[in-house]
């Protein structure tokens, strides 16, 4: 895991699924899901890369 190594185009792939969990949640009254936005919108503003670590 690293900081501050996104693309992107994983900026923008995160953001819409951000706001699609949001969404979805709202529509649906299942408020779990705008919740899980949360830790989502942390990895876009902190940049946190999950691959692996090239050597």
């Amino acid at each position: 895991m690293k900081m501050f190594d996104l693309s992107i185009s994983t900026i923008i792939l995160r953001f819409y699924l951000m706001m699609l969990l949001v969404i979805v949640g709202v529509l649906t009254k299942f408020w779990l899901l705008p919740f899980l936005a949360l830790p989502l919108f942390l990895t876009i503003m902190m940049g946190v890369s999950f691959k692996e670590k090239s050597h």
